[in-house]
């Protein structure tokens, strides 16, 4: 083992020395214990958020479920629709008659 002698005014000058490094690192520590700290309940609260985002997100693909029928549903409806026109024809044919028949017996139309 090596044995150095230091003068006593360099030994006081490395124990000042020493201590502002001590100081420093601890300045730091806190720095970064505070920032992390920061950081553990912004993830928390990013979790809360999410779960509730979770929830809402399994509500809405519930109540969308529906619609992947929507394509059988407008189907019907054209085919309705389709099949509408001649109604409409035949209801117009009585309402003719039954215009003509009112106005036979002396009534009318209101």
């Amino acid at each position: 083992m090596f044995l150095i002698e230091i003068a006593p005014e360099t030994a006081s000058l490395i124990k000042i020395v020493w201590w502002i490094g001590l100081i420093v690192a601890l300045i730091v520590t806190v720095i970064d214990v505070h920032l992390l700290l920061r950081v553990i309940f912004a993830a928390k609260k990013i979790d809360g958020l999410a779960a509730r985002t979770l929830t809402a997100a399994g509500g809405i693909a519930g109540n969308t479920a529906a619609l992947k029928n929507l394509t059988a549903t407008n189907q019907v409806a054209a085919a309705l629709i389709a099949n509408a026109g001649p109604i409409v024809t035949v209801a117009a044919a009585i309402d003719a008659k039954l215009t003509a028949v009112s106005a036979h017996f002396g009534g009318g139309k209101d």
